[in-house]
This record gives structure tokens, sequence and C-alpha cells, in this order.
């Protein structure tokens, strides 16, 4: 008989506790920025108001930024999985479309607030609009070899590379123009049937050129 069963559940709750303290820290710094403005907060004031200590805000979070853009790490490997666990014969273009008009049905049916409280905190940090771009790349840099091994090319293949960047600011202008609609006052279910159209449109338009990208013969 082994221990291999206690083991791995003092590893659960190892993760459980991280998780939790992860979590505790994230909405601390969630409801500081948004009472004081990103650039106001300080990630002493994060720790005590987690009830932690700032080395354990860096264990989890590398910087400030980290923390006030959160949660696109979960967004992403969703889609990653997606893409990898498509059904054959569906180009990557598809897990993408599919992607969008989720956040779409979000902006309908989901909460708001929370959907437009991190576009206002970077929209009033110069700190946080700067760091954007670099977040970005990474996501482009995980994406494009998963979207090269969907085609069967070498991961540093170019139009991999394009296609991949081209498929992500997809996404990211319908999630622009849906911001600047709700923040304009727009009513959200005016603002989800603009943006299904839209999102159609452009991705029809897209699949005259990728709808065969990543089906392999």
């Amino acid at each position: 008989m082994t221990d291999t069963a206690p083991t791995a559940a003092a590893d659960g709750l190892r993760e459980r506790k991280k998780r939790a303290t992860r979590d505790a820290i994230l909405l601390a710094a969630r409801r500081l920025f948004m009472d004081k403005g990103f650039d106001d907060v300080t990630v002493a004031e994060i720790a005590a108001a987690a009830d932690v200590s700032e080395k354990t805000v860096f264990n989890h979070f590398p910087t400030k930024e980290d923390l006030a853009l959160a949660g696109g790490e979960e967004r992403l490997a969703d889609v990653l999985e997606a893409i990898r666990t498509r059904p054959e014969g569906t180009p990557v273009i598809e897990v993408f479309r599919v992607a969008t008009l989720n956040l779409v049905d979000l902006i309908e049916h989901g909460d708001v607030e929370a959907f437009l409280a991190v576009p206002r905190m970077v929209r009033s940090s110069k700190t946080l609009r700067e760091r954007l771009p670099i977040s970005w790349e990474r996501e482009a840099a995980a994406l494009t070899p998963v979207v090269a091994e969907a085609a069967g090319v070498a991961e540093d293949d170019v139009v991999a590379a394009i296609v991949a960047r081209t498929l992500a600011w997809t996404n990211r202008m319908i999630f622009r123009r849906a911001f600047q609609g709700l923040m304009a006052g727009e009513d959200r279910r005016a603002v989800a049937t603009r943006l299904r159209a839209e999102t159609e449109q452009v991705y029809d338009q897209l699949a005259a050129g990728l709808g065969g990208y990543g089906v392999q013969e």
C-alpha cells in the first residue's frame, strides 16, 4: 500500500489554498483600483487589504500591472484549448468566431459593470495603456504555435503568426466597439444586436481567405 492518495490530497489542498490566496489578492486589488485608480494604489496597500505580505502578492503577480490585467490568461487558455479540441474539419477561424459571439452574449446577458470595469481602469491609466501592447504580443506568442500546429506547419511559420494576430485583433476590435457603445450610453441589447451582425460580417469576410486554414487534408 502506498501513500499516493494522501499525497494527492495534500497537493490538492495546497492548490486550493494557493488559488484562494490569489483570488483574495485579486479581489482586494480590484476594489482598490476601482476606488482610487490604478496609479494611486500601492502593492503595500493591496497586501494589507488581502491580509498577506507584499512578497506573497509578488509570488502570484510579478507586477502591479499583472494584477490589473489578470483574467486574460484564462480567456486565452480557453481559446487555445478550443483550437486544440475543435472538431475535425473545423477551420481555426470558427473558434474565434464562436469566442467573439460568446463575448457578445456576455454583453447582452452578463454583468455590464463587471465587463466595463477593466477597460475603464485602463483608459484612466497611462501606465496600463502602455502595458497593453506587451500583453497583446504575449498573447500572440502563445497563440502562434497552437495555430501553426492546427495548420500542420512549423511553430515559427510566418503565416501562422499573421493569422494568430489577425484573429486576435478581430476579437479585440469587437470588444472595443462594445466598450465604446456601452460607455456612450447605448442600450446593451442594441449593442449586442449590432455587434452580432458586425461579427458575422467580419468573420465571413475573413473566411474568404482563411476559411480553410487549419483544415488539414
